[in-house]
């Protein structure tokens, strides 16, 4: 699965893979979220946008692209997107522990400070 820390513009953004490990503890936090209503997938502007996970069918075939911000999950399969909660960030804060060694120091207190940001 890899990872991308969709926060910069005109430049690219980071990216990184998670080991097997991280992959299967990233699908099994995924799946304990609880399904939301949500119109939007995704998010636009300058700055922090979230994360976004994506995966080939044999990693998991449930989903092509996982995007998270703000405590919203999609989870995008083909035509078919499934929103779910995470209000605590659970998750996005998981995903900026996976970027240590992948991103410098500054770039992981810019994304803690914004996770800190309801």
């Amino acid at each position: 699965m890899e990872v991308e820390l969709d926060a910069f513009s005109g430049r690219p953004n980071p990216r990184w893979e998670l080991t097997g490990t991280q992959a299967a503890e990233f699908l099994a936090r995924l799946h304990a979220l609880q399904p939301t209503r949500a119109n939007q997938f995704g998010s636009e502007g300058l700055g922090y946008r979230g994360f976004v996970v994506r995966t080939t069918a044999e990693a998991a075939n449930d989903f092509d692209e996982v995007r998270l911000y703000r405590g919203t999950v999609f989870m995008r399969h083909r035509d078919r997107v499934e929103a779910y909660s995470d209000p605590q960030r659970t998750l996005e804060r998981w995903l900026l522990d996976s970027a240590r060694g992948h991103v410098t120091q500054s770039v992981l207190a810019y994304i803690q400070s914004e996770l800190e940001r309801q």
